[in-house]
Order: structure tokens, then sequence, then C-alpha cells
């Protein structure tokens, strides 16, 4: 019975998870079409936090903290979005600092805006790689709970 429950659980996360980060990168492929406003980078530093998890209070993570304003119709929006989604804090400065240098404060953006929505931004469109990832990781989920299912 544990076993059941256990393939079930891991197959709707799975299949849950999988469907969730598909709908987030058809969001962020669907930005290359949004309308672009101009904007500007009103802060851009690297971020970091102590590592989560695994003991590993020594260690850090980092993410670009980039803060962006840009008007549309008359209204002034203000967003933090490099892509959608977010990709969060990660384990290499390096990235965080590359994407520090790009978009560095006072520069000017093109803002990508979503046009029902136009407090949804993003600098650069496309699903980040970690999307994709994610979503190989939920079908591996997926396909676990499956081979406890047909084991049990």
């Amino acid at each position: 019975m544990a076993a059941r429950l256990a393939a079930l659980l891991l197959i709707a996360v799975g299949i849950s998870g999988f469907c969730w980060l598909w709908r987030q990168a058809q969001q962020a492929n669907a930005a290359h079409d949004w309308p672009i406003a101009a904007g500007r980078v009103e802060r851009s530093a690297v971020e970091w936090r102590p590592r989560r998890g695994g003991g590993h209070s020594d260690q850090r993570e980092y993410r670009a903290d980039v803060v962006y304003r840009y008007q549309v119709n008359g209204q002034t929006y203000r967003a933090g979005n490099i892509r959608i989604p977010d990709a969060g804090f990660g384990g290499n400065p390096t990235l965080a600092q590359e994407t520090v240098r790009r978009y560095p404060a006072g520069a000017a953006v093109q803002v990508r805006y979503h046009p029902a929505n136009p407090q949804q931004a993003c600098l650069e469109a496309g699903a980040h790689w970690s999307t994709r990832a994610g979503q190989l990781l939920m079908l591996l989920f997926a396909a676990a709970g499956v081979a406890l299912r047909l084991r049990g």
C-alpha cells in the first residue's frame, strides 16, 4: 500500500511539475513577441545568501538583483525579471556577475512586457536552461513513479 501511494505521489508531482514548467517555458518563449518599451536600470548588484540545506553554512548562493523602470501608456512600472521564470539563486557567482555587468545601474534597456499585463516584464526572452532541466527532472519523477507502480 505504501509503495502504491509513493508511486502515485511521484507520478502526480512529476506530471504537475512538468506542466507548470511547460507553461513557464511557453510564456518565456512568447516574450519574443511582446511589445518593447524603453527602460532604465535602477539597481544592479550581486546578491548572496547562505546556501540552503545540507549543512553548508559556509557556502553561498548568488543571484543578479537587477531592477529596472519602464513606461507603458504613460504608466510607470518596475520589474526585476531578467527572464521568465526568474532563475533565482545559484552556486556560481560568475553567472550573477556577468548579468550585473550586462545590466549596470543607469543603463538603458529594452524591456519586453506582456501586452495584457504590462507589469509582467523581462529583459531577455526565451526559457532559461534551468526550466528545461526542471522539466527533465519532473519527467524522471513521473517515470520513477510508473516504474514503482509496475513493480508493485
